[in-house]
């Protein structure tokens, strides 16, 4: 597709959305498109290629599928993309997907493939709210993609947000978290302050590169996976640990 086609426009108090099927990254998609930067939030490939389309959601994806786990807590479900193909993979898992913006849900369903799945639990609810309320020790996996146009909030990257965390994770569980960074620099501070947090509070830290084909400069903005918890030197071998020093401690 030579130009993009918009499906859909949405203004809400979250700010503005658009849907557009265009050629992302190389193949036919949609995507959802936000804020003033105009930046991807979710995509779906209509090119029947079984790889979801954005390289991070896919490192989630092979994560959830390498535990396996009984319950699973994405916080940030956007269009749900993520959700709807672990329900598709695991059929013993049961999924709960946090969202706080209803107008997402609409688009989901409307757009991106979304149908609802009796082990999929879908919540309209801020993020934090929701954690304070759950019970001690319950997932094996949550998965944070909490984002205001291209940087998370601060609450979300705080200590105690990631000691609330620690409590609803099971003992062995795992905190995997979508960060938006530079490996240096002052774009840098989000991954630090992210991974310092966790390391305090949730144990094991490791901060991986997504897609160790593309050569980024290292003060580029990129995705990079944030994992916490027991047993994560076992997790996405595959892709390289970025090597961050703050006080003393190396992730």
């Amino acid at each position: 597709m030579a130009q993009p086609h918009i499906l859909e426009q949405v203004d809400d108090q979250f700010g503005s959305f658009s849907v557009e099927e265009l050629t992302y990254d190389g193949r036919n998609s949609r995507v959802l498109f936000s804020g003033p930067s105009h930046s991807a939030q979710s995509g779906l490939a209509l090119d029947g290629n079984p790889k979801l389309l954005f390289d991070y959601i896919q490192q989630l994806f092979e994560l959830a599928l390498d535990l396996n786990p009984k319950n699973i807590l994405i916080l940030g479900g956007g269009t749900l993309t993520l959700a709807t193909a672990l329900c598709k993979h695991l059929p013993k898992t049961k999924i709960t997907a946090v969202e706080i913006n209803k107008d997402l849900i609409d688009l989901a369903e409307k757009y991106f493939g979304y149908e609802k799945d009796p082990r999929l639990t879908v919540i309209l609810d801020d993020a934090e709210h929701f954690v304070a309320r759950q019970k001690e020790h319950h997932y094996e996996l949550i998965v944070t993609d909490l984002f205001n146009d291209l940087a998370i909030p601060d609450q979300f990257m705080s200590q105690t947000f990631a000691k609330q965390l620690k409590r609803i994770l099971k003992t062995d569980g795992i905190v995997a978290t979508n960060c938006i960074a530079a490996l240096f620099g002052l774009g840098s501070q989000p991954v630090l302050k992210l991974a310092t947090a966790y390391q305090k509070t949730i144990g094991r830290t490791r901060v991986l590169r997504v897609d160790n084909y593309r050569h980024y400069l290292g003060w580029t903005p990129q995705n990079l996976l944030v994992l916490a918890g027991r047993g994560t030197e076992d997790l996405l071998r595959g892709l390289a640990q970025v090597q961050l020093n703050v006080q003393g401690r190396v992730f």
